[in-house]
């Protein structure tokens, strides 16, 4: 008789649990840092978005508050889709579909952040 019985998937549920949680507390972070900053300095016009998003750190910042959220919404959703969809050929299509559109949202960040203010 085998002693040791296989754990199957148990260690891969806490990866799933830091990413949700590291990227939830970054998420609402930020959110609480931009709220605050918009509220004591108001930005209305073109230029003064091009000022603000014309420094590095805050194109980094933005960076990492979308790949949060692409990460953040990927394993979540993908936990929603794993439980709930049960025909194996829908599953499937439904996570194509999905990290496609999020891959695709990605790129248009990186496309928008990466360009400098003219």
């Amino acid at each position: 008789m085998n002693r040791y019985r296989p754990l199957g998937s148990a260690h891969r549920g806490l990866m799933e649990f830091l990413v949700q949680r590291v990227t939830s507390v970054y998420l609402a972070g930020f959110t609480i840092y931009f709220l605050v900053y918009l509220s004591l300095h108001p930005v209305k016009t073109y230029n003064a978005w091009s000022t603000y998003f014309g420094n590095d750190a805050v194109r980094l910042a933005w960076a990492l508050f979308f790949i949060s959220l692409l990460l953040h919404s990927w394993t979540g959703l993908r936990s929603i889709f794993l439980d709930y969809i049960k025909p194996t050929w829908l599953r499937f299509t439904v996570q194509v579909v999905t990290a496609l559109v999020l891959i695709a949202l990605g790129l248009w960040t990186a496309d928008i952040l990466m360009r400098r203010a003219a």
